[in-house]
């Protein structure tokens, strides 16, 4: 995937977007499960891309 138009500005209204959009369509008592399993799914492209270089 091509992320050469990916603006920060871009990258901050998706993100708050799908996070609007999850929250509204899991129930809240699984809020917390799909945080953290989004933060791990973070921390590992990180890693993955630190490796690379």
């Amino acid at each position: 995937m091509d992320c050469d138009n990916c603006s920060g500005y871009n990258l901050i209204g998706l993100a708050s977007t799908l996070a609007i959009f999850i929250s509204k369509n899991i129930d809240s008592s699984n809020l917390d499960a799909f945080a953290a399993l989004f933060s791990a799914i973070g921390d590992n492209l990180g890693i993955i891309s630190a490796s690379q270089k």
